[in-house]
C-alpha cells in the first residue's frame, strides 16, 4: 500500500501574527531555515511530497517554490490568503484560490491539479467550495477530516478517496485526512499536534490499519514544525494585556509541545513505510464514483 505525504507550505509567524491582532506582516525569514531542515528528511530517504503552497508565501519565496518543484515533489495549492472557507463567501473564495493557483503555476510552469483548505475548512456548509474547484480546474482535494471536531470535519464523509459527481456536472476527488479507529471512536492520526504528541507505537499501528484496510495513510505537517528554533510568537508582538498574554504563552506551549519529536517520527515512516505524492497515487488509484453525501446536503452546494 502506498501512502500520501503532505505539507502545508506557510509561514507560521505571519499567520499566526494576523490571527492575534487582526494585521498582516509580510513573511519572516523563518521559511527558508525550516524548508532546509525538512528537505534534509527527505532527501535522506529519497521522499517525494505534496506540498500545498498558500499563495502568500509563494509570493515571498519564489526561490522556495522553484526549489520545492526541482526536486522532485508535487506543487499544490493552499490559497492565497488562508481565510476560513465557512467565514467567507463562494466568490471570495473564487477570487483568492483563482490568484493562488495562477501564481503557483507560473512559479512551476505546469498545471496545478490539488487543492488544501485553511483549517480543513471544506466542512457540511462549505462543500459549494468543491464545486468552485472543479471550475477552476482541479483534480482533487485534501481538505475534509472525516471525524466531529467543534472547528472542522464532516463525520458521515468516506474516509477513502473518491470521486464525487457535484450539481455543476463536473467531478472531483476528495483525499480525506488519516483517521484511526479506537475502542469504536473515530480518531485523528494524520499530522499537526496529534502526530506530534501521539507514540511512535500508535502512530505504526494506525498507518498498519490503513494499510490492512487497503486505504492510503494521507498526512498533513508544516514546516514550522521542522524549526530548529523554538517557536516565540512574542519575537514579533508585544501583548497589551494578561489575558492576550496568557493566550500566547498558552499557543507558545501548544505549538512547540513534541515538535522535538518530528524529525525522528518522519525519519521512522519514511524508512518503515512507503509514501509518495498526491498526483502519483491518483494516477496509480481507482476512486469508485461516490454521490450520496452531496445529495444529503445539495442545499450547501
Amino acid at each position: 500500500m502506498t501512502n500520501l505525504l503532505s505539507f502545508d507550505f506557510e509561514d507560521w509567524y505571519q499567520i499566526v501574527y494576523r490571527d492575534f491582532t487582526g494585521e498582516l506582516i509580510p513573511a519572516t525569514d523563518s521559511l527558508p531555515r525550516q524548508l532546509d531542515k525538512l528537505m534534509e528528511v527527505l532527501n535522506r530517504h529519497n521522499a517525494r511530497a505534496t506540498f500545498f503552497v498558500l499563495g502568500m508565501a509563494a509570493e515571498t519565496y519564489p526561490s522556495l517554490i522553484k526549489k520545492i518543484a526541482a526536486s522532485g515533489h508535487e506543487i499544490a495549492v493552499h490559497g492565497y490568503a488562508h481565510l476560513t472557507l465557512y467565514r467567507i463567501d463562494r466568490r471570495q473564495f473564487r477570487e483568492d484560490t483563482r490568484r493562488a493557483k495562477e501564481l503557483v503555476e507560473d512559479l512551476c510552469g505546469k498545471a496545478v491539479l490539488g487543492y488544501r483548505a485553511t483549517a480543513f475548512s471544506i466542512v457540511a456548509k462549505s462543500l459549494w467550495a468543491l464545486e468552485e474547484l472543479a471550475n477552476l480546474g482541479f483534480r482533487y482535494d485534501s481538505s475534509v477530516f472525516p471525524i466531529r471536531h467543534r472547528r472542522y470535519g464532516i463525520p458521515e464523509f468516506s474516509m477513502r478517496p473518491k470521486r464525487y459527481l457535484l450539481p455543476n456536472g463536473k467531478s472531483i476527488i476528495e483525499i480525506p485526512l488519516a483517521t484511526s479507529q479506537v475502542l469504536g471512536l473515530r480518531l485523528p492520526v494524520a499530522g499537526g499536534g496529534y502526530f506530534r504528541i501521539l507514540p511512535y507505537k500508535i502512530l505504526r499501528m494506525a498507518i498498519r490499519q490503513h494499510e490492512a484496510d487497503n486505504r492510503p495513510f494521507m498526512t498533513y505537517f508544516h514546516p514550522y514544525e521542522f524549526d530548529s528554533e523554538h517557536l516565540d510568537i512574542f519575537k514579533l508582538m508585544h501583548t497589551d494585556s494578561w489575558q492576550k498574554a496568557l493566550r500566547a504563552h498558552r499557543f507558545n506551549w501548544h505549538q512547540n509541545l513534541g515538535r522535538k519529536t518530528m524529525i525522528s517520527k518522519l525519519d521512522a515512516i519514511l524508512s518503515e513505510f512507503k509514501f509518495t505524492t498526491c498526483q502519483e497515487f491518483l494516477n496509480d488509484a481507482r476512486c469508485p464514483e461516490n454521490t450520496s453525501l452531496l445529495s444529503s446536503t445539495s442545499a450547501t452546494v
